[in-house]
């Protein structure tokens, strides 16, 4: 799920200011935009991937149990050359005894023809392996560099939010500065006043 941020941020992609260059919050927006389409981009390649990886681990489900179906037939046909050749030896030199030669190295031929199918299927069971094993670690590479872009852009916008909350405070300073409250006339202090000192002169006697 996306940051909602983001949305926010983006309102502001053409902002200018009073000399005409994009403001922060706008060079911001535009970084934003251009990671999040990378983001649309790798999880429109990453479906696409994932597909593919499906598709292929099916493939090497089916091929591995096809091979182990045939690795226990290939075991079946040794036993029963190996059960032809003794019975063969066993039988003395009669017809019989040819028969049963004939039918050991037939299976032996089989074996033969076998295991180079069986090969073959080994093979490319191996490179399918090593196709799978590339794309699925493609698949985790693409995941992480999703969640680094997203990090990425996260940031931006908790950088953008900052500058928001500075610009919306410096706009606001004025109405925001609460006023004083007039100060109350103080009360009138007493003041004690010392009494005044009369002189009294004396007239000399004439």
């Amino acid at each position: 799920m996306l940051d909602p941020r983001f949305k926010e941020v983006l309102e502001f992609i053409d902002e200018l200011g009073d000399d005409g260059v994009p403001t922060v919050r706008a060079k911001m927006a535009i970084k934003i935009e251009a990671y999040g389409q990378d983001v649309a981009n790798l999880r429109n390649e990453l479906a696409t991937l994932e597909v593919e990886v499906g598709e292929l681990q099916a493939s090497v489900d089916a091929m591995s149990t096809a091979l182990n179906e045939q690795s226990e037939r290939r075991i079946d046909l040794v036993t029963e050359a190996q059960d032809a050749a003794v019975r063969a030896a066993m039988s003395g030199g009669g017809a019989g005894a040819a028969r049963l030669r004939n039918e050991a190295q037939h299976t032996r031929n089989r074996i033969e023809e076998f295991g180079k199918d069986f090969d073959a299927e080994s093979s490319r069971l191996a490179q399918a392996e090593t196709v799978l094993e590339s794309k699925s670690r493609a698949v985790k590479d693409m995941r992480n560099s999703i969640v680094r872009r997203l990090n990425t852009m996260s940031s931006l916008a908790d950088r953008a939010g900052v500058e928001f909350g500075t610009e919306i405070m410096e706009q606001d300073a004025p109405q925001a500065r609460p006023q004083r409250a007039p100060q109350q006339a103080a009360a009138p202090r007493a003041i004690r006043r010392r009494p005044r000192r009369v002189r009294v002169r004396r007239r000399k006697a004439s």
